[in-house]
């Protein structure tokens, strides 16, 4: 019989063994930090992938940033001093990284931060942003990579540390893939690729980043339930849609000329009750957007029914930001073209001591 080839009892006995470790503790559920993954089940499972997708500009690679520097917190994962994860950062140097997280650690702007050199406080808190940079347990390739490539790297990295109690694979984002060849569906080689690596190594985790299709938001309006986003609407989701366990969509509404979003039963979100507007004649309220971002569970595969779908946080703003939002409370415009077009829309460190400030 062929070695691929299980029986039942032998499968039945393997995953037992497995939910006994996680029952015990022996080998917790991977914890990501974020409340709308982790309010499911309690986290990740081995080999989950977890799909974040939005418009330009919303803030989705911040997200998975937030998202990997929680995972590797020590005081979210008790054993992530035995987690390692490689990131392809496809999209953005790590140079804008530090602008961007000195820009929040500082509360200076960056405009100062680069013509400007760090006063003696602001090194201090500087100097251990950067202490905290030197992790042996994290990896980048910033060089574009092909399917090929990408597969070939993982899986030599995975092979390197099939010690470890989780492996975690970051992706910013698919779309920067490039093809093998020029009849290549990449999104189709990922997904396979990906799928092939989940079977093979049971400590692995992947995190990919994609984006809407322009396409998916035609109709634009306060209280319109037809921009609630769906799993359909993103970057090769005929391919990623049944790889993934949790789908996430970020929405910056305001941006995109609405202040109220969506018009629904209160009950049904009765955890968002401080975004809600007053309640119309029918007792259904809608979300009030200046300031706020919005998070949409589009897929969550282990959750019991019905689950947490929405999940609504103040975004990172200064008073002075804030107010100039809401000063202009009448007056946005759709931010139509911040959408991508994709001409054929699928539906479906070696480091060192020495501190360089």
């Amino acid at each position: 019989m062929n070695k691929k080839i299980k029986s039942s009892g032998e499968l039945a006995k393997e995953a037992f063994t497995y939910l006994k470790q996680i029952q015990t503790g022996e080998k917790p559920i991977l914890k990501t930090g974020q409340d709308f993954i982790d309010c499911h089940i309690g986290g990740c499972l081995p080999s989950d992938v977890i799909i974040i997708c939005a418009n330009s500009g919303v803030g989705k690679t911040k997200l998975l940033f937030d998202t990997l520097d929680l995972i590797l917190d020590e005081k979210v994962n008790t054993n992530a001093d035995k987690f390692v994860s490689l990131e392809f950062s496809l999209e953005m140097l790590f140079l804008n990284r530090i602008l961007r997280d000195t820009n929040k650690l500082l509360k200076k702007s960056k405009t100062n931060i680069l013509q400007e050199e760090f006063e003696e406080n602001e090194r201090l808190k500087v100097a251990e942003y950067y202490k905290g940079l030197q992790d042996g347990r994290r990896f980048i390739c910033e060089d574009t990579v092909t399917t090929q490539e990408f597969y070939n790297m993982t899986k030599a990295f995975c092979e390197q540390h099939r010690d470890k109690d989780a492996i975690i694979i970051s992706l910013d984002h698919v779309l920067n893939i490039r093809q093998e060849d020029r009849n290549e569906d990449t999104a189709k080689s990922l997904t396979l690729y990906i799928n092939e690596l989940r079977k093979e190594f049971n400590n692995v985790y992947f995190i990919l980043l994609t984006q809407f299709n322009r396409s998916s938001f035609a109709n634009i309006a306060d209280r319109n339930n037809d921009m609630v986003p769906r799993a359909s609407m993103i970057y090769g989701s005929s391919h990623f849609e049944f790889l993934s366990s949790y789908i996430i969509g970020i929405m910056d509404p305001f941006k995109m000329g609405v202040t109220e979003f969506m018009k629904v039963n209160k009950e049904r979100y009765d955890w968002l009750e401080e975004y809600m507007t007053d309640e119309d004649k029918k007792g259904r309220v809608s979300f009030l957007t200046v300031g706020n971002m919005f998070y949409f569970v589009m897929k969550s595969r282990e959750s019991d029914v019905p689950y947490k779908s929405l999940f609504i946080r103040p975004m990172d703003l200064t008073e002075e930001q804030l107010n100039r939002m809401k000063s202009e409370y009448k007056e946005v415009e759709p931010e139509v073209s911040a959408l991508p077009i994709f001409d054929n829309a699928v539906f479906d460190l070696e480091t060192d001591d020495s501190r360089p400030f």
